[in-house]
């Protein structure tokens, strides 16, 4: 599981009981922060949208990598706040995007599973939603870890929010995200794991791996996303290979709101 990887990092850097403690609060005291990485179409560069990315500024520590806090979020209880948090600034945030038939400004945000078992979960998001003005359609729901598992406590609000419009995402496809899960989930898209992409203009047999995932997905009717893009040849051969979308440096590192926004108006980054 991504959030038990993520609480060992932790407990190899130190100090998890300082930041668990410091975390109570976190929210209200404004420590916490989003930044947007474009998601981009693959040949023509056309932005489509963005994943929103928490970050949390410690005021000792100075940036505090997500995939150490939220695990110690996770297991002091923390972590609803911090993604009602995530999800209602994404949200508020997108409602202001511009938009083409294009350009549809999707936003993605991440979900444990675990923020998905409580009753009403589901609903608790759509009210969020209809309170930044922002259609159902638009957002995109990123779930990582073994989800697979996790189906009979989380299926039902899986399917209030496909019902209602939102987009599923199995992050990480490949490595922390199975084909078992691919079967077991309804998803709409699939981000293949920056593992893959990096191997992507290597050794054939290292290309079939990414391959052989792109065309499963395909075969499934689900779209691919490659993370983790950092050269226009990874990006010309992902296209090649038939991924249709990607994001990285290549095009974009992560950014602030306003940055995100002027990105959208222009409508296209490197291709």
């Amino acid at each position: 599981m991504v959030a038990s990887y993520g609480l060992r990092m932790a407990k190899q850097s130190g100090g998890v009981d300082e930041l668990r403690q410091d975390l109570v609060g976190a929210i209200e005291r404004g420590e916490f922060r989003l930044e947007f990485q474009p998601v981009v179409r693959l040949g023509p560069g056309t932005v489509i949208g963005a994943e929103a990315l928490v970050r949390w500024r410690h005021p000792r520590r100075g940036t505090v990598a997500p995939g150490e806090f939220v695990a110690v979020a996770e297991e002091a209880g923390l972590l609803d706040g911090i993604g009602t948090f995530v999800l209602d600034q994404a949200a508020r945030a997108a409602a202001t995007w511009p938009r083409t038939a294009e350009r549809p400004g999707v936003v993605s945000v991440n979900l444990a599973p675990s923020q998905l078992r409580a009753p009403g979960a589901a609903a608790a998001m759509l009210k969020a939603l209809a309170g930044a003005g922002l259609e159902p359609r638009l957002l995109m729901v990123e779930l990582t870890g073994a989800v697979a598992a996790e189906m009979p406590a989380i299926g039902a609000a899986l399917t209030e929010l496909r019902d209602a419009g939102v987009r599923i995402v199995l992050d990480d496809f490949g490595i922390a995200t199975s084909i078992a899960d691919l079967k077991a989930l309804n998803v709409d898209q699939v981000k293949l794991a920056r593992e893959f992409v990096a191997a992507i203009n290597g050794p054939a047999q290292e290309q079939a791996f990414a391959l052989s995932l792109i065309n499963l997905a395909d075969v499934r009717g689900v779209e691919v996303v490659a993370k983790g893009v950092e050269s226009r040849e990874q990006a010309w051969r992902l296209a090649e290979l038939g991924c249709r979308y990607g994001q990285g440096f290549f095009f974009s590192k992560p950014l602030g709101a306003t940055g995100l926004l002027a990105v959208l108006r222009q409508g296209t980054l490197r291709g």
